[in-house]
């Protein structure tokens, strides 16, 4: 699969689909993959790019820190260099600070954003757990261990509960191919606790999607809809039941909701 030289760096991505352009943009330690259930989905209607973000996955890991700017510059040269002029993004978590920073940064590239379970700045409730996290990561903790506690911050007590679910998770956790690395994580970490769009949320003036998890324990469903309410005209959807990633646990609706946002603004 491709890499293309962007900026500093050696950006991995994939290409599926045809049609316009949707750019899938992960969060924090995540890679590519984190989009796997709903990339068979979008690519039946759009031409749908995912990628790995600097320090994370087959994409190079610089020296940190990084910026949430940067990765935005990382995204918007990826679509220079792949020939795309206007393009959807959707963003997960801190790829939902990164589709901010590119609707501001670069709009003449963003047809749409749709946030999902982002917020405008990260909060001490969930940079304590990050913290925790880096410091069990040193203290070479199992990883059996660590994936367990991101799974519980990470999904609804429902999709928890299914008959083998933690030890399917824990099993795909286990079988990533480029695990994150500690070099990665406080450099992508340092660009998490630098973002705060709250002065600037007003100057956001593309199409805006913001989804939310009723469940959400890393970006409380609250706080992600106090970010929809401070940008002008943003739809928000808010899905019932589901954690920090409703493009695993709810797939097909996550898809549709998306979906008919987009087939909204193309009317």
């Amino acid at each position: 699969m491709p890499h293309i030289k962007i900026n500093d760096i050696s950006m991995y991505y994939e290409q599926y689909g045809q049609g316009e352009p949707i750019v899938l943009i992960g969060g924090f330690t995540a890679d590519h993959t984190v989009w796997g259930a709903v990339v068979p989905l979008f690519k039946e209607k759009y031409q749908v790019i995912v990628l790995d973000n600097r320090g994370a996955g087959q994409t190079d890991i610089p020296d940190g820190p990084y910026s949430i700017e940067q990765m935005a510059n990382d995204v918007a040269a990826l679509c220079s260099g792949l020939g795309i002029e206007k393009a959807h993004f959707v963003g997960s978590s801190m790829g939902g600070y990164i589709a901010q920073s590119l609707s501001v940064h670069h709009p003449e590239l963003v047809k749409s954003i749709t946030i999902s379970n982002s917020v405008a700045v990260m909060h001490t409730t969930f940079r304590l757990y990050v913290e925790a996290q880096l410091e069990m990561r040193k203290a070479k903790v199992p990883v059996e261990t660590l994936i367990k506690a991101a799974c519980s911050w990470c999904f609804s007590y429902q999709f928890l509960a299914q008959p083998g679910m933690i030890d399917l998770l824990i099993q795909m956790g286990l079988r990533i191919p480029y695990p994150f690395t500690d070099k990665g994580y406080e450099a992508q970490f340092a660009a998490l606790q630098q973002f705060d769009s709250g002065s600037w949320l007003k100057d956001i003036a593309v199409p805006t999607l913001v989804l939310a998890g009723d469940q959400d324990l890393i970006f409380q469903e609250p706080l992600v809809k106090d970010l929809a309410n401070k940008i002008q005209g943003a739809r928000y959807y808010c899905f019932s039941e589901c954690g920090h990633l409703p493009q695993i646990e709810y797939p097909e609706l996550f898809v549709s909701v998306v979906h008919e946002f987009i087939e909204r603004i193309n009317r």
